[in-house]
């Protein structure tokens, strides 16, 4: 029990050291006065580059100073280009009781860098790439790969042509990124992440498209696993699926939010069938953004025929007391059996999140996590992250 809580704490964070995955945050909605993601990244769902009006909001209300322009406004790119990049460096402390812990670990986090080139008015082009590695000693055996260098260790882990005429209205885009669903949080260690379809280093080749408008959006989008044949730089890891998966969100009055959300991923080995529901609520006298997210999730094993039924939520608050500050708890659970008792597993997460000047960001994160029954030991994560984005 001891050896499977430290490796399902660690696996998520000291497992993979570069390319951390290009989310967002999905605390910004409303609380910085927007609307929607889409405002502030070029991606219609949210997540990856940030746009113009994102980088505006960046330095003027997110970041307690500073310019928020690519290179601190040092430089004006084309209207027809657009690029960033995204730097961590992160510290651990993890243990779980056991001998061999508490165990630390700091090592790079992320390396990314991010291209957008506009074709017309109508199309552009998204290009991504970054490093992959461990903050463990390389060892073929973790991964399945050996990544010897840095050249070895590239990754190219979103890029895609899309159509979009406007901010508002119709849009699809075709290429390797995740199908919109759930709240896309950076931290991939949470359990609405890791278990519903967007684990790290996972992304999928996707057709994607709908319509987003001020007031609700719905994202439709068809996915398939990168081709063994693949470079590794095309590869992924993890649960390899094809299928589906559907997104609507409605907005109320610029400061709560709905959402009713499908997915169907089909693989060799086992398949996955699942809904769910997105809440977020903006309370502007109190600072107070509420996000949760609960999904139920049918999993059924092709080769043993059997199937299970999950369980996957969270809950949470984000307090803004100054500008710059936002400070976050929250409640995760995951139950990989419904019918068997002793299969949940209860997070306990508090993060605060710290800009003290534009493009600038410090993270402290921290996490208590049980597996199974009461009187279990308990496995904890401590984290320290310098982030700094182009």
């Amino acid at each position: 029990m001891r050896r499977l809580l430290f490796c399902l704490l660690v696996a998520g964070v000291a497992t993979f050291g570069f390319a951390r995955g290009a989310a967002a945050y999905p605390q910004f909605q409303f609380s910085s006065g927007t609307n929607k993601c889409s405002q502030c990244h070029f991606a219609p769902a949210g997540g990856g580059l940030i746009s113009s009006w994102g980088r505006s909001e960046a330095g003027d209300t997110i970041s307690m100073a500073g310019d928020g322009a690519f290179l601190h406004g040092a430089v004006s790119l084309p209207s027809w280009f657009a690029a960033g990049a995204d730097l961590r460096l992160a510290a651990t402390r993890t243990a779980d009781g056991g001998d061999q812990s508490p165990q630390s670990a700091w090592f790079p986090m992320q390396a990314d860098l991010y291209a957008r080139f506009a074709l017309g008015d109508q199309f552009s082009v998204y290009l991504e790439g970054g490093a992959r590695g461990e903050a463990r000693p390389v060892d073929g055996s973790v991964t399945g790969h050996l990544f010897s260098d840095l050249g070895n260790r590239f990754i190219s882990r979103e890029h895609y042509l899309m159509w979009r005429p406007s901010a508002t209205g119709p849009y699809a885009r075709i290429g390797r990124f995740y199908a919109p669903y759930g709240l896309r949080f950076v931290e991939h260690i949470f359990f609405i992440r890791r278990y519903a379809g967007s684990e790290l280093y996972n992304e999928t080749y996707t057709a994607s498209g709908g319509y987003v408008s001020d007031e609700w959006e719905l994202h439709l989008s068809a996915f398939t696993p990168p081709p063994t044949s693949f470079p590794d730089a095309l590869s992924s890891l993890g649960a390899r699926e094809s299928g589906g998966a559907g997104y609507f969100e409605y907005r109320f009055n610029g400061m709560s939010a709905l959402a009713a959300q499908a997915r169907v991923g089909i693989g060799k080995e086992e398949s996955r069938y699942q809904g769910g529901a997105v809440g977020k609520l903006w309370i502007e006298k109190a600072k107070l953004l509420f996000l949760g997210e609960a999904d139920y999730i049918i999993q059924n094993f092709s080769a043993a025929s059997y199937t299970q039924n999950q369980f996957v939520s969270y809950l949470g608050f984000t307090y803004f007391p100054v500008r710059g500050v936002m400070i976050g708890p929250a409640y995760e659970r995951f139950q990989e059996n419904l019918a068997v008792s002793g299969t949940g597993r209860n997070a306990y997460d508090l993060e605060i999140n710290i800009f003290p000047y534009a493009h600038f960001e410090v993270v402290l994160f921290g996490r208590y996590m049980q597996v199974g029954t009461q009187g279990q030991p308990a496995a904890t994560l401590m984290m320290a992250q310098l982030h700094y984005y182009l």
